[in-house]
This record gives C-alpha cells, sequence and structure tokens, in this order.
C-alpha cells in the first residue's frame, strides 16, 4: 500500500524513522529503492532534484504515449460502436481526449522550461494523472466482455496487454505512477476473465499474473536504477567539494604547507605560508635546497636527519616522515617532510613536490611527557623506571670494557612518618625536595640518582673499591642528619643505606638490587642510621628467613602451633587467679623456635593478625570452661592494635566463645602509642566501655612509660623481668619496684610482677606490697587453665632458692605475642 500511495510516509512516522536510519547507515541498495519510492532517505535538495528526474523521464517519452493512445482510440472507437451506445462511446473518447489535451499542455510548457526541482505533490500530480488515464483504458476490456462480442474482446485483450507493457516501462522512472497503471489495468483483465466465464479462464489468468509480475520487476529495477545513478551523482559530488573544502582548509592552515623543489633540489614556487614558516624571502628561500634549510640548525638530533634527508633526495623516490631542525630567526624549528618525485612527459626525474609541516610544539610536547615518564615530578630527579634504564646501559658498557666498579646504593629516610603526621603533607613533600637537593649535591659527577617512590631513593656510581663506596654512604647518611629547615621549623631525621658492589661476578641490575635490600634490611634491623655493605652472609640469612617464614605460614594452616597458660598468683594468698596465654612452635627439623626468631617472622610475613585473632579465640574458648580463673591475660601486638577492626574482632571472638569481656585482659606495651598514636586513645576507651581491661606490659623499659600513663588509662601495669631480676642483687632495682608500686597505687592500678624465680623474690615483692605474681617460680605453663589451678600454695611456698628453676627458660618454653619498646614482636620470657 506505502508503494501505491505516494505521499503516505509524510504521515508515517515509522516510515521516516526507517529512512533516516537508512540514510545513516542503509546499503545503497535500499537507499536507492526508497528513494525512487519517495522517501526521504536523501537530504530534501537531492530529494527535490531527483523527482524532477523522475517526470522528466516521463515527459521524454510523452509524445509517444500520445500518439500510442490516438491510435489504440482510433482502433477501440469503431469497433466498440458496432455494441455500444454512441453516446457511451463519445463520452469514453471525449475523457481521453480532454485528458490528452492536458498532457500535451504540460509537455509542451515543461519542454519550453524544464523543470529542475520537484516537490513531492509534483510529483503526486503525475501519479494521479496516470492513475485517470489508465482507469480510462480500463472501460475497455470490461465493456468488452461484458458484451460478448468476439471482435470487441480480441481488441480489447490486445490494447490491455500493450498498454500494461508499454504504459508500465514510459512510467517506470516513476515506479509509483507504474504500479499504479500496472495494477488497475491488471485488476480490469482479471474482471473481465471473470465477467467471460470459459474454460481457458484460469491459465489466461495465470498467463496475464506471469506477464504483470515480469513488468512489475522491470519497473522496480528500473526505478531502482534510475535513482541509484543520482545518488551516485551526488555522493561524487559530495566528495569533490569535500576534496575542495580539505584542500583550501590546508592551504590556510599554520602548520602545514606544500613546497616543490627541481630536478637540483633548489627550492621553487615558495607560497606565502612556507615564506612565513621558513622566515625568509622568496629570494633567498628559492636560492636554498631543503637540505641547506636541515643544515641550518646545530643540533645532533637534526644532522641526524639531514644524512636521512640527502640519501632519500639522491635515490630520487618517495619519502616521508623525515624530520629535520631548522633554524628560523634564531629559534628552533623542526619540520615533519613527505614528497613524492615529479616525472616529466619524457619521464625524466623534474623535482619533489611535497608537504611540510611545522611539529614543533608536537616534538616539545612528547619530550615533556618523556621526561615526566622519566623523571619524579615532586623532586625533579630521575624515577624508578628511568634509573633502572640508564642503570643497565650503565652496567653493559662496564661489562664491555671489563671494569667493575659499580655500587648501588638503597636509602630509606627514617622519621620521615612523623613529619608527615605532625605537620602535614606540604612539609613532607618539601622535606623531600631539600633531601633530593642534598643527595644531589653530594653525588653530583660521581652517581645517578633516582627516587623510587615515598622517601626511598636509590644512587648508582662507579667507585675504585669498596672503601670508597663506603664513604660515599656514611656522607649520605651524614647529609640527611642536618636538620632541615621546613617553614619556621627545624626536623632532624636520618637515613638508612644498604649498598652492593658489582665485584667480579656477572651481577645484574636485579642482582644489585637485591644485595641492596638485603643490605639494607639489615641495616634496619641493627637500628637505622647507618649504611651496611652487603655481604654473604647475609643472603644466606635471608634465605633461611624465607624459609622459616614458609615453615611457619604451614604450621599456622595445619595447627602445628600451640597455646599453653602460665599461671598468675595473688602474692597475698598464692591463688592462682589469672593466667598469661604463651604461644609455642615446635619444629619437626629445627626443635624448638625461640620466638624472637619466629615473631618478627610472623609480624613481616602478615601472619601476626590472623595469628594473634586465633591465640585470641583459643585462650578465650579454654578459659570459658575454667571459672575457677578470675581472669586471662592476652598480649595484643602494635600491628594488632593497629587495625582499624580491632574492636569488632574482639568482640566478635567474645561473643562466638561466649566469654565474658570483664574476665579478658588485653597487655600491650608503649611501642602501640608510638606507631598508631591518632586512634590508641580512642580504642581503649571503646575497649574499656566494653568492660575489658588494659594492662600496660614490660613498664620501666620505655624511655615515656611514665607519661602513658598521665595520657592514657589503664588498669593495671606488669613490672619487667629486668627489674625482679635484680632484687637481692642491686638495691636501685628494688627502689625502682617499690617506686612503681607505689606509684600504681596511687593511680588506682593493680601491679603484676613479671619472671618471679626465687623464693627471695616473692618475699621481697610481698613485702613491697605486689598484687599479683607470675613466673617459672609458680610452676611450668600448661595446655590448659584447669592444670595451672590446680596449683597449691605448699608445693611453693618453702621451696628454698637451690630447687627454684634455673635462670633461663626451660626447652619447651612458649612465647607470648607481645611487642618489644621498638615495635617489632619478641616473646615474654617472664
Amino acid at each position: 500500500m506505502a508503494f501505491l500511495s505516494p505521499g503516505s510516509h509524510d504521515r508515517n512516522r515509522d516510515w521516516q524513522l526507517l529512512s533516516r536510519q537508512t540514510e545513516t547507515s542503509g546499503p545503497d541498495t535500499t537507499r536507492g529503492l526508497l528513494l525512487a519510492f519517495g522517501y526521504p532517505v536523501v537530504e530534501e535538495l537531492l530529494a527535490r532534484r531527483v523527482r524532477a528526474a523522475q517526470i522528466a523521464g516521463i515527459a521524454r517519452l510523452t509524445p509517444f504515449v500520445i500518439i500510442a493512445n490516438v491510435i489504440n482510440a482510433i482502433v477501440v472507437a469503431p469497433i466498440f460502436l458496432q455494441f455500444l451506445p454512441v453516446s457511451y462511446v463519445a463520452v469514453w473518447l471525449s475523457a481521453i481526449a480532454a485528458l490528452l489535451c492536458v498532457t500535451t499542455f504540460k509537455w509542451l510548457r515543461a519542454k519550453r522550461a524544464p523543470i529542475e526541482l520537484a516537490s513531492r505533490r509534483a510529483l503526486s500530480k503525475a501519479v494521479r494523472h496516470a492513475t485517470i488515464l489508465s482507469s480510462l483504458w480500463a472501460v475497455v476490456p470490461i465493456a468488452a466482455f461484458a458484451s460478448g462480442n468476439t471482435a470487441g474482446m480480441w481488441v480489447a485483450s490486445c490494447v490491455t496487454t500493450a498498454m500494461i507493457c508499454g504504459g508500465g516501462f514510459a512510467l517506470a522512472t516513476v515506479p509509483q505512477a507504474a504500479f499504479r497503471w500496472v495494477a488497475i489495468l491488471f485488476i480490469a483483465s482479471t474482471v473481465t476473465l471473470a465477467i467471460g466465464g470459459n474454460v481457458f479462464m484460469w491459465p489466461l489468468f495465470f498467463l496475464l499474473l506471469s506477464f504483470t509480475l515480469v513488468v512489475v520487476g522491470s519497473v522496480t529495477s528500473t526505478g531502482w536504477l534510475f535513482a541509484s545513478h543520482f545518488l551516485a551523482e551526488a555522493e561524487l559530488k559530495q566528495r569533490g567539494e569535500l576534496i575542495a573544502l580539505l584542500l583550501n582548509e590546508f592551504e590556510e592552515k599554520d602548520s602545514d604547507w606544500i613546497w616543490e623543489a627541481d630536478a637540483r633540489g633548489f627550492l621553487r614556487n615558495a607560497s606565502d605560508r612556507f615564506l612565513h614558516a621558513s622566515g625568509r624571502s622568496k629570494q633567498d628561500l628559492h636560492a636554498h635546497r631543503m637540505v641547506d634549510l636541515a643544515y641550518s640548525l646545530n643540533d645532533s638530533d637534526a644532522r641526524t636527519a639531514v644524512g636521512q634527508l640527502e640519501i632519500a633526495v639522491a635515490s630520487k623516490e618517495a619519502f616521508r616522515d623525515i624530520v629535520i631542525g631548522v633554524d628560523v630567526n634564531g629559534e628552533e624549528r623542526w619540520w615533519s617532510l613527505a614528497a613524492r618525485p615529479i616525472i616529466d612527459a619524457k619521464g625524466v626525474f623534474a623535482g619533489y613536490r611535497g608537504v611540510a609541516s611545522d611539529i614543533t610544539e608536537a616534538r616539545r610536547a612528547s619530550a615533556l611527557v618523556s621526561h615526566l615518564a622519566e623523571h619524579d615530578s615532586l623532586t625533579g630527579i630521575g624515577n624508578r623506571s628511568w634509573f633502572l634504564k640508564q642503570s643497565e646501559q650503565l652496567l653493559k658498557e662496564q661489562n664491555r670494557y671489563g671494569q667493575s666498579s659499580l655500587t648501588l646504593f638503597l636509602i630509606d629516610l627514617d622519621n620521615f612518618k612523623v613529619v608527615n603526621d605532625t605537620s602535614g603533607h606540604p612539609a613532607g613533600d618539601e622535606l623531600l625536595r631539600q633531601v633530593a637537593g642534598r643527595f644531589s649535591e653530594l653525588g653530583e659527577g660521581r652517581t645517578m640518582l633516582a627516587r623510587f617512590g615515598g622517601d626511598e631513593f636509590a644512587a648508582f656510581g662507579s667507585f675504585v673499591c669498596d672503601q670508597s663506596a663506603a664513604v660515599f654512604a656514611e656522607e649520605l647518611v651524614n647529609v640527611t642528619r642536618k636538620p632541615f629547615r621546613i617553614g619556621r621549623r627545624d626536623f632532624a631525621i636520618g637515613a638508612t643505606i644498604g649498598f652492593a658492589h658489582l665485584g667480579e661476578s656477572n651481577d645484574t641490575i636485579d642482582d644489585l638490587m637485591r644485595k641492596a635490600d638485603i643490605a639494607l634490611y639489615k641495616a634496619k634491623e641493627g637500628g637505622r642510621g647507618r649504611a651496611l655493605a652487603f655481604e654473604s652472609e647475609m643472603e644466606r640469612e635471608v634465605c633461611e628467613r624465607r624459609e622459616l617464614e614458609s615453615d611457619l605460614r604451614e604450621a599456622f594452616e595445619y595447627g602445628k602451633l600451640n597455646v599453653e597458660f602460665q599461671p598468675i598468683v595473688d602474692a597475698r594468698s598464692g591463688k592462682v587467679v589469672s593466667s598469661e596465654v604463651l604461644v609455642r612452635w615446635l619444629h619437626p627439623a629445627r626443635g624448638e623456635v625461640p620466638p624472637d626468631i619466629f615473631i618478627p617472622i610472623a609480624e613481616h610475613a602478615g601472619l601476626i593478625l590472623p595469628l594473634g585473632n586465633w591465640v585470641l579465640k583459643k585462650a578465650c574458648a579454654a578459659a570459658a570452661r575454667c571459672p575457677e580463673l578470675e581472669s586471662v591475660a592476652v598480649n595484643l601486638s602494635s600491628v594488632q592494635f593497629m587495625d582499624p577492626n580491632l574492636v569488632e574482632h574482639i568482640m566478635a571472638v567474645l561473643t562466638e566463645t561466649g566469654f565474658p569481656p570483664e574476665r579478658l585482659v588485653l597487655e600491650i606495651t608503649e611501642s602501640v602509642f608510638l606507631q598508631d598514636f591518632g586512634s590508641a586513645s580512642q580504642k581503649l576507651e571503646t575497649l574499656r566501655g566494653h568492660g575489658i581491661r588494659i594492662a600496660l606490659d614490660d613498664f620501666g623499659t620505655g624511655y615515656s612509660s611514665l607519661s602513658y600513663l598521665r595520657q592514657y588509662k589503664f588498669d593495671k601495669i606488669k613490672i619487667d623481668k629486668s627489674f625482679v631480676d635484680e632484687i637481692g642483687e642491686r638495691s636501685d632495682g628494688l627502689a625502682i619496684i617499690s617506686a612503681v608500686i607505689a606509684l600504681a597505687h596511687n593511680l588506682g592500678l593493680e601491679v603484676t610482677a613479671e619472671g618471679v624465680e626465687r623464693q627471695l623474690q616473692v618475699d621481697a615483692l610481698r613485702t613491697l606490697g605486689c598484687d599479683t605474681m607470675q613466673g617459672y617460680y609458680f610452676g611450668k605453663p600448661a595446655a590448659s587453665p584447669v592444670q595451672i589451678t590446680r596449683i597449691k600454695k605448699e608445693d611453693w611456698e618453702d621451696r628454698s632458692p637451690s630447687t627454684a628453676p634455673s635462670h633461663a627458660p626451660e626447652r619447651g618454653r612458649l612465647p607470648a605475642l607481645q611487642p618489644d619498646p621498638t615495635g617489632d614482636l619478641q616473646a615474654d620470657q617472664a
């Protein structure tokens, strides 16, 4: 119906949507077909041109159509007068004549003034004209077959068949009109066959149908070819306009121009754009070759490009993307050249014609990107990527000449975090810039310097011997010890350095990095603020440490670690009132692994959090089954304390095990406050708010324990074993213990003495008013808290020093998870 109803697409949104989609993405076949049927798949101007051409295609055949209609009318009229009234035939002939007159008039007018643009309305008029004419001729077969006149039926059949064929092809440029014409005559012929009702009706109908389909297919193909031709012409025209526009734009751009050179290479036909870019006059420019311009800039990259250009020009072949440097009025400019050879009519080389682009800004941007990619944005020195690349090149040069004087230094700043935390990141950034400045000044001419990130630096240079490298490392350490002035404050930091000498081995940069990192780790382990050279023994220790770390992971994963409980007794009654949880690792090959070895490994390997949670859960579950114990003490490492989810984890364990929070004592050391100063007070208050008691462990070993008693709230303090050991040996130790007990009692704190191993210590601590005691004197740790509650006072009250356990812990002694004042976990030796 859309094909037979011209202009209906104007009122149909779906067809409009289809047309827009086809215009942008549809194949040319579909677009051409839809355009032939009048759908707006192209811009309106082109559609109007196509419609005008369609109408013009019909107009070209109009004289022949008129003649054919006149002849057919002359043939039909006499025969039809034999069986039809004269008035009927006269009316029919009058209608045919009037329509042909109108057609002739329009044809003459179009011939005098050819139509270049046609609207949809004009196309609709042409379709209606064809519809009316075909309807008049459709009367012929119906009238003839209705009358039953044999001569009339034969003439009508011939005329109708000719009209279907001739009209279809005459109107093929406007498929809607052709379809109307053919459809009306086909329907009329079908009606006549039905009226006739003879035995040949169906064969004749199928013959008529096949003939009509052939005409319809031909009309569709002709209309599509006609419209596709206009689409192709329009596309070619559009491309031509686009090319012209691009050429105009190209000529107007500041950074691009066309250049020409003759057979000798001298420039010619220089455009204004070329003259402006070169900064030279036309006379001066025509006296130069492009190679001469390339020689004007004294630069290593430019000299390399000159050679490439000379080779390309000498070969008389096309070239592209050759970048040359040109001096333009004292300014460095860079051009990208591309050209093809000019061959004259005789086939002789006549010069070059090409394009030049000013890429100076792009080159500068690329250089800036490269600089940023290879340098630290904060300090301006090299970054890790640049450092490794330059080190690889330097190492290759040394290997080529058989030298081995290179040394790699890894530098970590000490106390840098304190600057960030106390004065903010801007102060930390300024500090890093000043450090980089001092390092650069110190290593100028001797080493390459880079910042790896954070407060990590690296240096790489050539030194005649290990001693000179060690001296340089000490200089680096010393230069960081001098105060750094930031704003109105002075900051003293320091540095720790590990370095590795190339020696005579075939080490790679990765090997040197690994060795220097090992030395740096050992230097930190030894107390920071120093420089340490790599030694082969260090690598062996690292390998052993890694093996031990792997074994520790396996032991934790497969439940090969154990917890035991050490009794804590009331100093007055001798009753076991509490217990401290200790952890033990019995290695299948190494035997018992000392806690001062495996606890730092657990921290370094990231195992301390799951291990600490496991210990807490085991302790609470066991103590929940022993109501005789008033409390159980579990050590918290500084790493555990820094966990932001610490409180949630502890409360989850207490809920899971059903252990009352009032019976739990958490022991911490002052290293917790050194590493988590900001949130320590809030966490302690939250824990105490839940009923959990807090003990300050190893009291007296840190330099600021008293200050922590003022800043934070505790429930008890534990006197370190080192003071208990001095009872009976040094009077000042006893005095310190007495002062600590008095201070704690004045603050309302309970006091526990650790490491009690002799009767003399028990008596002294009782006399000084100590609340509770723990140590080997009261019994060995046990796997169950129930076992330690069975210890009787009479079992140890009369024990003499000779029968007490030795000063050193026995084999099988279980370490507790607790941090030392430096922040590293160590075992409780009490």
